[in-house]
């Protein structure tokens, strides 16, 4: 088993979608004000994302490895609508004021997650980045998917730019996702002993991840 290919083995042990909060969601038993309230505490991470890219670019020495992580900030940041606009036109979709989701509280559950990337993207190694990343972007295509689907038989958010975030996020993380794997097989394969690192950030990201779902009601 390849290295990349043991650190898959840990995302998909915990893949996102086996958890109840994305369950439910799934099934449609969300009420509309879970919905909001998850909806406002993710805006909090995906403004700062571009950041944890850029953090982790800095680490990298190789320049072709850099510019894979260089397009991924392009996509996320680098033309309108940015990747945190078209959250903010979801967030609208489901009766959010912008201003109340842009400038509303950080709850303890989601401080956490941006902690666990704070660290290991601008404190942590390029590998631990990398990892921190790949843990999320690597399954963010099948979850983008699955929650607009949801949205739209259960929740009664169809048009289209209620879904805009998740379609593209649908089809850019699946190429992001691929160039980022390929940079971590890199990385690993010229440094075998950083494949700890690499483990130990990726259970933590998405141990956070699972923390930070777990706050929302399920049922």
């Amino acid at each position: 088993m390849s290295a990349v290919s043991q650190l898959d083995r840990e995302i998909q042990r915990r893949h996102l979608l086996k958890h109840p909060f994305y369950q439910a969601w799934s099934q449609g038993t969300l009420s509309r004000e879970v919905l909001q309230d998850y909806a406002s505490q993710y805006y909090h991470f995906e403004s700062r994302f571009p950041r944890y890219v850029a953090e982790t670019y800095a680490h990298l020495e190789d320049p072709r490895d850099r510019r894979v992580l260089l397009e991924n900030l392009t996509d996320e940041e680098g033309r309108e609508p940015t990747h945190p606009e078209l959250w903010l036109r979801f967030t609208r979709a489901l009766g959010l004021p912008r201003g109340k989701v842009v400038s509303g509280p950080v709850a303890p559950q989601t401080r956490k997650l941006l902690e666990t990337y704070e660290h290991l993207t601008h404190d942590g190694s390029a590998v631990e980045g990398l990892s921190a990343l790949y843990a999320y972007e690597s399954i963010f295509p099948e979850v983008a998917t699955e929650k607009s689907r949801g949205l739209k038989a259960f929740y009664g958010l169809r048009a289209p730019g209620a879904h805009e975030f998740f379609r593209v996020h649908a089809e850019a993380d699946v190429e992001h996702s691929a160039a980022e794997r390929g940079v971590l097989a890199r990385a690993l394969q010229h440094n075998p002993a950083s494949l700890p690192a690499a483990q130990r950030a990726t259970r933590r990201t998405v141990g956070s991840w699972w923390d930070f779902l777990s706050a929302f009601p399920a049922a």
